[in-house]
């Protein structure tokens, strides 16, 4: 949720990173009923693209507000992280150079409310994500706000106009067919933001990925082949954008200190590139 925004194979076609729990908090006895009510209320919004708007981004900020305060209010487990990486791929796309990527989440019930960053060092490239996620036996659902803001624009961050704003809203479904084989079937689609082709048209800019995790004396690992269905945001057609190998190893310091490293190999085929990424999450 996420190298790939997600150095662990924990929801490995969202741009998030390992949830390494740092503070636990117990939820009161008595559960308020109305915090899903919030949260149902703000995926109705954000998955209306007629929502999207100037005028209506004010009222779905402060629903979203009232959500998160809810729920961390009750929160079963508040988890941040980092992680350092030597370039950030997302996709089969080369997104940035060397970066630090911080994670900031909270769960409650099978719902996850989450922030993930990333910066560069050396640029001034950033992207700030927003997710909703909610996990139900085998199946997961998401809702992602993607904000890209480059060195050469200025940052804008409550700039909604869909053809010039750094936003683009997601929408998302991941379904694991067992324990005992652990296959992922992801689908990401573009809803809202700024997604459209060189005609004006919208993009609806889309993504599937089948991954499927293993271990091996102690490493954990995952391959992953994602394509794109039509022209969007990855190729200009149906194409194979994203096929990798990741390993991930946890190094057990001393008691309350496990920081995590990762190698990732990835080639894009449309794009006829090959990458190796190397990062530690902490």
């Amino acid at each position: 949720m996420s190298v790939y925004k997600n150095t662990s194979f924990v929801l490995p076609l969202q741009k998030k990173s390992t949830k390494r729990a740092l503070l636990t908090i117990k939820s009161p006895a008595k559960e308020i009923e109305s915090t899903n009510r919030g949260i149902l209320t703000v995926i109705i919004y954000l998955c209306s693209p007629k929502k999207i708007s100037i005028s209506n981004m004010k009222k779905i900020w402060i629903l979203a507000v009232l959500t998160i305060c809810s729920v961390a209010t009750q929160a079963q487990e508040v988890f941040i992280n980092a992680d350092l990486v030597s370039s950030y791929i997302w996709r089969g796309m080369k997104n940035g150079n060397a970066s630090v990527q911080p994670t900031l989440g909270v769960e409650w019930k099978g719902w996850t409310l989450s922030a993930w960053g990333s910066t560069e060092f050396r640029n001034e490239n950033n992207e700030i994500d927003l997710t909703l996620e909610y996990e139900y036996k085998n199946l997961q659902l998401c809702l992602n706000n993607y904000f890209y803001q480059s060195e050469d624009e200025p940052f804008k961050y409550f700039h909604y106009t869909p053809r010039t704003t750094g936003h683009t809203f997601e929408a998302g479904a991941v379904y694991t067919v067992s324990e005992r084989f652990p296959l992922s079937i992801g689908w990401y689609t573009t809803f809202a933001g700024n997604d459209y082709r060189e005609n004006e048209e919208r993009a609806w800019s889309s993504y599937c990925e089948f991954s499927y995790p293993f271990t091996v004396k102690g490493v954990d690992l995952a391959v992953e082949a994602g394509f794109t269905p039509w022209e969007g945001e990855y190729a200009d057609k149906l194409n194979v954008v994203n096929v990798g190998l990741s390993a991930t190893k946890t190094l057990n310091i001393y008691s309350g200190f496990t920081p995590a490293i990762f190698g990732k190999l990835i080639a894009n085929p449309y794009e006829n590139r090959f990458y190796f990424v190397f990062g530690i999450s902490l």
